[in-house]
C-alpha cells in the first residue's frame, strides 16, 4: 500500500507540472542580511489543523525553507509566502518505492555472476558461478530482508556477451546454501523466465539508503527505455517536472557522491562487464563524471533561475549553485574544520550558477536541545555557534537539526540517517544567535560591511620544512606517471592506475614527499598549518564527451589527528594556481609529514611553495552593520582587539556564560574552538 500511495503522489504531481512552469521565473535572491536561518523539513508529518497552523507561523522569519521532495506542504508555503525560497530534497539518482517504472538498464548494479545452471520459470533455487558476489552468508541475507526485501535482477546476455535488457526478471533472495540461491521469482511486476547457464547474469543493486536503488549515472550507462535515454537524461525529466509541480525554487540532492563511500561491500560495476570497477574505468571516475551529465541536462531543463544543489561529495563548478555540507564540519569531526571550511569557501567562490549557494549544515547534539555534555560537563552549544559563524563568514543561510548522538556519517548508512539509534529532532530551533537574544530581531546583524578576514596571529614565522632536503615523487607498482621538477614546481602526469582498486587506495599511488622523510617530531596535541600552492587538470575528454571546471583531488597525509584514525585531509585543485592553508593537530606519530597524493584519477597535478608552520590559521572575523562575528577554530584562546566601546555580547537565555550582555571595551577573548556574536551598542 505504501508503494502505491507514493507512486500515485508522484504521478499526481507530474500531471499538474505543466500548470506551474512560470513559477520561479525571476532570479532567486538569497537574503542579504544576517544571520539567515534556514528551516529544514519542519513541515514533514505535521497534521492539518492547529498543529500545522502553529508550525506555519514558526516559518515566518525563515527566508529559506527546505521540504521533502514529496511534500505538498510546499504548495501551502508558496501560497502563504510567495517570496520565500523553497527547496525540495530528493535522492541523487535513487529511488525504489517512489519512482515511475525504471528501464532495467538504467539501474546501477553490483558486480554480478553468471548462472552456472539453466533455470526454468518454475525453479526457485538457482546456481551462480561466484555465489559470494551475491551474498556473503545467510546472516547477511536475513539482516537485509529485515529492512527491505533483498532484490536481485536476472538479465540475459546477447550473442556478443552484452546485457539484453529486454529479457530481465526481478527476484528476492531468501537463502544461500550449497544447493544455490533460494529465491522468490517474478517480483516487482516481472514474470518468471527461462535463462541459460553462461548466458545470463544475477546481480544485486547498488543502494545507499534501505530500499533506494541507485540509477547508473556513469558515462558507461546504456541508453534505453521509451525515449532511448541514459539514466541521467531520463531522471532529469522526472526531477524537472517534480520541482515545477511543487512550485519550488530548486532542489537539493541528498547522498550525492563522487564515488561510493563504502566500497568494500559495494563492488560497483558501471559497465556491466562482471568486473568490479568501483566507478573507475581507464583511470577515470566514470561514475563521478557522469554526474556532470545529470547536472548539465538538469540545468538545460530548469534554466538559470532555479537552484541546483547537492551534497559536498560531488564535483564540478559549472552547473550547480553549490553544495550542502551535512554535519559540518566533516561529519562532526571538528579536527577537520580547516579542510571543510576551505572546501566551503572554494565552492562559494567558484560555483558558476548564480546565486552561489553552499552552506554548512549543523547537524549535531547540543546542550540546549539534547543536554549533550562534554566529558567534563561542559556545554556543547559551541558546535552550533561554529556552524552559524562559518555560514555568516561566507554569507549564506544556516540550517540546524538536532541529533542525540554525534557519531553520524552522511556517507555511511550503517551509522547514518537510517540507523534507528541515531535519532534526529526535526524542528525550528530558535537559537539566541538567530534572533539576537533579547533583541528578538531576526537577521539582527544586518548586511556585511566587508568580506571575512583571516587573522594569522597564532602562526609562527619559522618554516619547519626549510631544511627538509627537497622533495621526491614516489610511484607505486601498478601506477604509471611522468614526474618533473622545474623552477620549484613539482608536477606529476598520472598516466594509468591499477584497475579494480578501492577508490580510497588510489590517491597515494603517486605521491610527493620530502626526501628526508619529512617532519617526524611534531608535538602531539599541538597545532600546525600547512601552506602550499597547487593546480591540476580540470578538463576531461572521455568517451566522446568533454567536461571542464571539474577539479581533481589532492590528498594530504601525515601525523594528523582526526576523529577517524588514519584519515587523510584533502583539497580540490583546478587549472588556476591557488594558495591553500590547512591547519591540523598532530597525533604524535612518527610517519612522514606532509605527503601529497595526486593519483585519485589520471591527469596532471602541480604543487609549489610548500611550507609548514607551528600554530593554527583558522581565526576569522566579519563585521556587519549591527555587529561583529568572531570565529576561533585554533586550539588556543584568541585575544583580539575590537572597536573601542562599540560592542557588547548578546544577552540570551540559552548560554548565559557566553551571551551575558556584557559590554566590551577594546578586547575580547574568543575561547578555543568557539565563536562569539557581538552586537553594536545602541
Amino acid at each position: 500500500m505504501q508503494f502505491i500511495c507514493r507512486f500515485t503522489l508522484w504521478a499526481m504531481l507530474l500531471s499538474i507540472g505543466t500548470f506551474s512552469a512560470e513559477i520561479g521565473a525571476e532570479p532567486i535572491q538569497l537574503p542579504e542580511s544576517f544571520p539567515s536561518a534556514m528551516s529544514f523539513k519542519r513541515v514533514e508529518g505535521v497534521k492539518k489543523g492547529k498543529e500545522l497552523d502553529k508550525v506555519m507561523e514558526e516559518l515566518l522569519p525563515y527566508p529559506v525553507i527546505q521540504v521533502s521532495g514529496f511534500s505538498l506542504r510546499s504548495l501551502e508555503i508558496r501560497a502563504r509566502w510567495p517570496k520565500k525560497t523553497i527547496i525540495i530534497q530528493r535522492a541523487y539518482g535513487g529511488g525504489n518505492k517512489d519512482l515511475p517504472k525504471v528501464w532495467p538498464g538504467h539501474f546501477l548494479y553490483k558486480t554480478g555472476s553468471l548462472l552456472s545452471k539453466n533455470i526454468t520459470p518454475n525453479d526457485n533455487v538457482i546456481s551462480v558461478k561466484e555465489q559470494g558476489r551475491i551474498a556473503r552468508n545467510q546472516a547477511s541475507v536475513n539482516q537485509q530482508n529485515k529492512q527491505w526485501p533483498l532484490y536481485l535482477t536476472i538479465y540475459a546476455l546477447d550473442d556478443t556477451g552484452k546485457p539484453d535488457w529486454s529479457k530481465t526478471e526481478e527476484i528476492v533472495l531468501e537463502a544461500v546454501g550449497k544447493a544455490g540461491l533460494t529465491v522468490k521469482r517474478g517480483q516487482r511486476d516481472t514474470k518468471p523466465l527461462a535463462f541459460q547457464a553462461g548466458k545470463a547474469v544475477v546481480a544485486g543493486h547498488m543502494m545507499f539508503w534501505t530500499g533506494q536503488r541507485q540509477l547508473n549515472f556513469s558515462l558507461h550507462c546504456p541508453k534505453g527505455g521509451p525515449e532511448n535515454l541514459t539514466a541521467a537524461e531520463w531522471y532529469v525529466r522526472e526531477i524537472d517536472k517534480l520541482v515545477r509541480s511543487l512550485k519550488a525554487d530548486g532542489v537539493e540532492f541528498d547522498v550525492s557522491r563522487w564515488n561510493w563511500g563504502q566500497p568494500v561491500n559495494n563492488s560497483m560495476d558501471t559497465n556491466n562487464d562482471l568486473v568490479a570497477d568501483y566507478g573507475y574505468i581507464d583511470g577515470v571516475n566514470s561514475f563521478g563524471l557522469g554526474g556532470q551529465v545529470f547536472f548539465r541536462e538538469l540545468r538545460k531543463l530548469m534554466g538559470p533561475d532555479k537552484l541546483i544543489q547537492a551534497d559536498s561529495y560531488i564535483r564540478g563548478w559549472h552547473y550547480v549553485n553549490g553544495v550542502q555540507f551535512e554535519s559540518f564540519p566533516a561529519a562532526n569531526d571538528f579536527d577537520r574544520f580547516s579542510e571543510d571550511f576551505t572546501l566551503l569557501r572554494l565552492w562559494s567562490e567558484n560555483a558558476e550558477a548564480l546565486p552561489r549557494y553552499s552552506y554548512p549544515f549543523t547537524k549535531t547534539p547540543t546542550a540546549t536541545f539534547t543536554n549533550a555534555r562534554l566529558a567534563n560537563g561542559g556545554s556543547t552549544d559551541f558546535r552550533f555557534r561554529i556552524g552559524l559563524a562559518a555560514a555568516v563568514m561566507v554569507g549564506v543561510p544556516h540550517p540546524f537539526t538536532n541529533l542525540d548522538n554525534i557519531d553520524f556519517e552522511p556517507d555511511n548508512p550503517s551509522i547514518g540517517g537510517d540507523n534507528k539509534a541515531k535519532k534526529k529532532t526535526v524542528g525550528n530551533f530558535n537559537w539566541d544567535e538567530y534572533h539576537g537574544g533579547d533583541l528578538n530581531q531576526w537577521q539582527w546583524l544586518g548586511k556585511p560591511i566587508a568580506a571575512a578576514h583571516q587573522e594569522l596571529s597564532d602562526i609562527d614565522n619559522k618554516d619547519l620544512l626549510a631544511q627538509s632536503g627537497g622533495w621526491r615523487w614516489i610511484v607505486k607498482n601498478g601506477f604509471a606517471a611522468k614526474q618533473n621538477e622545474a623552477a620549484g614546481v613539482f608536477s606529476a602526469q598520472v598516466q594509468s592506475t591499477p584497475g579494480n582498486t578501492f577508490p580510497n587506495d588510489l590517491p597515494f599511488g603517486v605521491r610527493l614527499e620530502p626526501k628526508s622523510g619529512g617532519i617526524k617530531s611534531l608535538k602531539p596535541g599541538n597545532e600546525y598549518t600547512l601552506e602550499f600552492e597547487a593546480r591540476g587538470d580540470d578538463t576531461w575528454n572521455y568517451l566522446g564527451q568533454s567536461f571542464d571546471r571539474v577539479p581533481r583531488m589532492i590528498k594530504i597525509s601525515g601525523a594528523i589527528t582526526t576523529a577517524k584514525s588514519n584519515h587523510s585531509l584533502s583539497v580540490l585543485a583546478d587549472s588556476i594556481w591557488r594558495p591553500y592553508r590547512i591547519s591540523f593537530t598532530a597525533d604524535g606519530s612518527s610517519v612522514p609529514t606532509p605527503v601529497f597524493g595526486v593519483s585519485e584519477q589520471i591527469g596532471k597535478t602541480e604543487i609549489r611553495n610548500i611550507k609548514l608552520f607551528a600554530g593554527g590559521a583558522e581565526r576569522w572575523s566579519r563585521e556587519f552593520e549591527n555587529g561583529l562575528v568572531l570565529l576561533n577554530m585554533t586550539n588556543t584562546p584568541w585575544r583580539t582587539s575590537v572597536r573601542k566601546n562599540y560592542y557588547k555580547r548578546l544577552k540570551g537565555k540559552q548560554a548565559p556564560e557566553v551571551n551575558n550582555g556584557q559590554a566590551i571595551e577594546s578586547e575580547v577573548i574568543v575561547p578555543a574552538r568557539d565563536a562569539l556574536f557581538l552586537v553594536r551598542r545602541r
